[in-house]
């Protein structure tokens, strides 16, 4: 992979992403699990690795926690906002905050474990621009499963998506993704949604840019607490896809 440089610095060779709103009780297993697997295989980026916490407006104990593994742990970066940014707003400050060659994202719940993510990463090293994980394609393998509710509810969406934006993936909004950062670079400064369907949004205008895009099937387990909620976020999430749709 061709150097690149930030600031004029050589950039590292990897940056792992993980957004935290109001996550006290799971942040510190998830970055521990990360980190460890991160060191054990730290060989693998000889030009350095990072595991950087977004903690977003978080009102209990997270940025706390953040901060406490950032003293603790090698590898761990932190940073936090009293702002409200919303998960797509995190990732994206995230990108903005990485200094990786490769920017890989996921969920603070854990639902895609460590090895799982490597091989997403794995697509940027074998040449793609971008890797997603999808449940859904075959291959792939939910270990915990979804309520069957919110299953039913993925599939509707993802056929949403499929008909607005001509998205051919099986999974956009598995919370596991990985991107060259030259590819993310050109729409850090522009305008982007904040909320649930960010995912959409972004792959769209990689897609658009000439991206080449790779779906990867993995193993991922539900967990437990997500803040999603069909009843009450199901209308803002089409609204949302909507809204990208027309502004574009």
């Amino acid at each position: 992979m061709e150097s690149e440089k930030r600031n004029g610095e050589e950039r590292l060779g990897l940056t792992v992403i993980i957004p935290a709103y109001n996550e006290e009780k799971r942040l510190a297993e998830t970055v521990r699990e990360h980190h460890a697997y991160l060191w054990e295989h730290r060989d693998c980026w000889p030009k350095g690795v990072e595991l950087l916490i977004v903690v977003n407006g978080s009102t209990d104990r997270t940025g706390e926690i953040a901060r406490a593994l950032d003293e603790e742990l090698a590898l761990v970066r932190a940073w936090e906002t009293s702002s409200r940014l919303g998960k797509g707003g995190a990732v994206f400050q995230g990108f903005r905050l990485a200094r990786g060659s490769v920017v890989a994202f996921c969920d603070a719940d854990n639902s895609t474990v460590p090895a799982q993510l490597r091989l997403i990463v794995d697509a940027i090293q074998s040449g793609a621009d971008v890797g997603i994980g999808t449940r859904w394609a075959p291959g792939s393998v939910q270990v915990i499963r979804q309520p069957l509710v919110r299953r039913i509810a993925s599939r509707i969406f993802n056929l949403i998506v499929r008909i607005l934006f001509g998205l051919p993936y099986t999974d956009t909004q598995c919370g596991a993704k990985a991107f060259k950062y030259s590819a993310l670079e050109p729409l850090l400064e522009s305008e982007v949604s904040s909320g649930w369907a960010f995912d959409v949004e972004l792959l769209w205008r990689l897609r658009n840019s000439g991206a080449e895009i790779a779906e990867i099937p993995i193993e991922w387990r539900d967990g437990s607490g997500s803040r999603l909620r069909m009843h009450r976020d199901g209308p803002q999430m089409l609204l949302e896809l909507l809204k990208i749709r027309l502004r574009k």
